[in-house]
């Protein structure tokens, strides 16, 4: 993909190309991001991961999330727009989530009424993004809220794990010096490693993960399960 002249233009493209992805074409790409992510072995000692609830067309992890047997806690926004984080909502039971949490000021699902704990005590963080490219540059909303959280991190730090579709891809980012490169991308087609030192080291793609005769059956019966409800 070309960059535009401007991150704003760029955010622009890539929200709408993330948000293109509709019905059983997102559904499938989101369910090879959460196969990728239960293969990893970066993950397989992780015991606290920060993670997110989509709002913009994120790619959802709530199943993998349900499945994971691990302690899950969410971002929240302080007043000093830093993120801190948040054990989880019961995601075993979505209908229960207005109980549980509120929107903040910029409409996203937030738990309360739990102790909190900063960036630097997970184990991993999987972090959305609107861009991303191979060296580990990720393009966010603007914000800056993970830039100023993650940084001047001491090791060991938490493996920062950006989630994207691969739509998101662009060939290279401009990156500011305070951006906060990512250890790894895991989109539908493959997991990127970098070293944080904006460069790439490898992928896995899709096709060491997700072959044979049984993924192409369970899901053609996600297909029939999916048609269902569009």
């Amino acid at each position: 993909m070309n960059i535009p002249l401007n991150k704003t233009q760029l955010r622009r493209q890539l929200r709408q190309a993330r948000n293109a992805l509709q019905g059983f074409t997102r559904y499938l790409q989101q369910r090879r991001i959460q196969r990728f992510l239960t293969a990893m072995p970066a993950l397989r000692l992780a015991r606290r991961i920060g993670a997110y609830m989509p709002f913009d067309g994120e790619p959802d992890l709530l199943l993998f999330l349900q499945q994971h047997q691990v302690k899950i806690w969410l971002p929240i926004i302080r007043h000093n727009l830093h993120l801190d984080f948040r054990p989880t909502f019961n995601l075993t039971h979505p209908s229960r989530l207005p109980a549980q949490a509120h929107r903040n000021r910029f409409g996203i699902l937030e738990s309360q009424h739990q102790p909190t704990v900063r960036a630097a005590q997970l184990d991993a963080i999987f972090i959305p993004l609107v861009g991303f490219d191979r060296l580990g540059n990720r393009l966010g909303m603007g914000a800056g809220f993970y830039d100023r959280s993650l940084a001047g991190l001491r090791y060991p730090k938490p493996l920062l794990i950006g989630i994207a579709f691969s739509c998101q891809e662009v060939e290279q980012l401009p990156a500011d010096p305070w951006d906060i490169p990512l250890d790894y991308i895991v989109t539908n087609r493959e997991i990127v490693k970098t070293n944080r030192q904006g460069t790439s080291i490898h992928s896995i793609k899709a096709a060491s993960i997700l072959t044979g005769a049984r993924q192409n059956e369970a899901e053609q019966r996600s297909l029939h399960r999916v048609n269902e409800h569009f």
